[in-house]
This record gives C-alpha cells, structure tokens and sequence, in this order.
C-alpha cells in the first residue's frame, strides 16, 4: 500500500484537474468518487481535509468546496430535538444495538425523508464541490452506500468525494477492512492504494 501522504498530494492534483471539476470524461455517470484510505490513517486523513479544501480554493478560487460531515450531521440532529439524554438513557437500559435502530429509524435513514440528505440538499449551495466525511464515526447509524445512492439525484454536476477509512474494490465497500457493505457500483476511485 502506498504512503497515505503521497496519496493525499496525488488526490490534491486530481482535484484541481479541469476534468473532473468539469465532471467529464464519465460518460453519463454521476461524479461520485471514493477516497479510500487504511483506518489506521483515519486521523492523519481527518487532518488534512481542511488544508486540502483551502489549497484547492486558493490554487482555484473558482472551485468551492462544501465538507459535510456525516457524524457532525447526526449529532446535530439529535441535539435539535433534544434527544441526546433520552439516547443515552435508553442506550443503557436497553442496549447500543437497539438505540442504533431507534436512531435509524427516527433519522428516517434511506426513505424519501432521510433526514442527512434533506439535511445536505438544503445546506448544499448547488455549485461547490462536495467532500462527505465521518463515514466511520456515523456506523453503524449511517451506511456510506445507502448515502452515495440517495444523493445521486441531488449531487449531479458537481464532484462529491467520500473520505472512506477501508477498501473500495471493483464496487465493493469494506468499512475498516472488516465490514462489508452493499456494493456501490457507480463511483470512481480517485487514486490507487
């Protein structure tokens, strides 16, 4: 595998390539990317987002980037409605694997009210990139390719980016190199491990 900051720097160059901020060259396909990456670099990868969306807006000031942290997403949703106390009682009288399923439930998670892409479609200004981060801080709540196939209707001419800490081979999606996913068949790995 390679170094991650060599693949770091090489996904800063692709992001700057008329190309794919054109969305061209994908033949009606969705400019859906994946950014894979070994779990164990979760935090050197966390760190860089920020100063990679700052290189690419000062190098092109015509590129904007919007950082949609799946996580922060869910959190904010509960601390809206005042949950998050009633999720840590309920998590200990009846169990994490019981909460996650209130919690998907309540997050109306891959039904055409799911309450993180309404929260994306109407925070999403329509013309900045977009970079989908905290995929494994939001598991098991959140599911990266139930994400990816919801926002496909909504992210259309703009590039989207999923940080992913696991593989992303031949459309298969392994979170932390343990967990299978469902297949996502319609996004591109922006660089080679």
């Amino acid at each position: 595998m390679r170094n991650i900051a060599d693949r770091l720097e090489e996904l800063q160059d692709k992001l700057l390539d008329e190309k794919l901020l054109q969305n061209k060259g994908l033949g009606n396909e969705v400019g859906f990317y994946i950014f894979d990456y070994d779990p164990k670099e979760e935090l050197v990868v966390r760190e860089a987002i920020p100063r990679i969306k700052r290189y690419i807006e000062k190098e092109n000031p015509e590129t904007r980037i919007q950082i949609f942290d799946l996580y922060d997403i869910v959190l904010e949703f509960f601390e809206q409605k005042g949950f998050m106390n009633k999720n840590f009682e309920m998590e200990e009288k009846k169990g994490s694997e019981e909460l996650f399923e209130i919690m998907k439930k309540t997050l109306r998670i891959a039904t055409n009210q799911d309450r993180i892409i309404r929260y994306i479609e109407e925070k999403w200004d329509g013309e900045s990139m977009v970079f989908l981060t905290g995929v494994g801080k939001a598991f098991p709540i959140v599911r990266s390719h139930t994400v990816l196939n919801n926002l496909q209707t909504i992210v259309e001419d703009k590039p989207l980016i999923l940080f992913y800490p696991g593989q992303y081979e031949h459309g298969s999606l392994k979170l932390f190199s343990k967990f299978t996913d469902d297949n996502y068949y319609r996004a591109f790995k922006i660089t080679e491990n």
